[in-house]
């Protein structure tokens, strides 16, 4: 077993072994942040033309990555508008705890 990033516990971690691997990343902080957030959210000026949309843990790009395709890092899907539309989805559907805004309200 081993982090993918070597000094961040909060990393995913792999294991390996003869015939599978098996990836693993504690979510804890990140649900917590994202909730300090859609508070910090709720106050801010509803006016405002940028807001965060959610914090997206390595391993649940990597879950959205395998179930449906999309690659969230790769440089051409924040222009491809299809995609982004159905990442939001996603993650307001089964991350809905990652969320850092409360843009759910605004959709």
């Amino acid at each position: 077993m081993f982090y993918s990033q070597e000094n961040n516990p909060d990393s995913f971690k792999w294991k390996v072994d003869d015939s599978m691997f098996k990836l693993e990343q504690p979510t804890e902080q990140y649900v917590e942040y994202a909730a300090k957030q859609r508070e910090l959210d709720s106050n801010a000026k509803a006016t405002r033309q940028y807001r965060s949309f959610a914090i997206i843990p390595d391993i649940v790009a990597i879950d959205i990555l395998t179930k449906y395709g999309i690659d969230i890092h790769a440089p051409s899907f924040m222009h491809n508008a299809a995609e982004v539309r159905k990442f939001k989805q996603i993650i307001q559907s089964e991350y809905s705890l990652l969320l850092t805004s409360n843009i759910a309200k605004a959709a």
